[in-house]
């Protein structure tokens, strides 16, 4: 069930996000799967119907030349895979720096799209889910999920601060058996 809802908000966020309103069909074969581990890549490999490869996947490191060209390398691989355009889809914390400048060529037809996500979603996300504890209404894994995501997503000067209220919060949902 876990495994399902984090495909469908994945689904969610490559439409919401990279605009890619692309049908997909589910998670590539277990074969496709293995490069990401293979370059080292925390992402998951969607398929579309047309067969064409989308992954997606979260970071919170600074986005240099290496890490461009690891995407490249990632991005030419799954290429020859599938002899499809393959498009990367990257979400990075608020907090990483895009300092890339080199441009690749490759005969691959590769799309490498990263989008930072804003700071003030974080204290959004914070409050709509202390809304939800004090109003006694049950959290999906969604809320879950952001609610785990929240320090990661904060400013690095606020971490300590949403850990520990993030913390406070799981505690009261736990006690007060707030979770569907």
């Amino acid at each position: 069930m876990y495994e399902k809802d984090h495909d469908e908000m994945a689904y969610d966020l490559i439409e919401t996000i990279f605009g890619d309103f692309r049908e997909i069909d589910g998670k590539a074969s277990d074969e496709i799967q293995s490069i990401s581990k293979k370059h080292e890549i925390e992402a998951d490999i969607y398929k579309t119907k047309n067969n064409e490869l989308i992954s997606y996947g979260l970071t919170n490191e600074d986005f240099g030349n290496n890490e461009l060209k690891k995407y490249k390398e990632y991005g030419e691989e799954l290429y020859e895979k599938s002899g499809k355009e393959v498009c990367i889809y990257i979400l990075g914390l608020p907090h990483i720096k895009f300092n890339a400048t080199n441009d690749f060529e490759t005969p691959a037809k590769i799309k490498i799209n990263i989008s930072l996500m804003e700071y003030n979603s974080t204290y959004e996300t914070l409050r709509h889910i202390k809304s939800l504890v004090e109003n006694r209404q049950k959290l999906d894994s969604d809320d879950l999920f952001a609610l785990k995501m929240i320090p990661t997503m904060g400013p690095p000067e606020d971490k300590r601060f949403l850990r520990i209220e993030c913390l406070k919060l799981w505690k009261t949902i736990v006690n007060k058996r707030l979770i569907k």
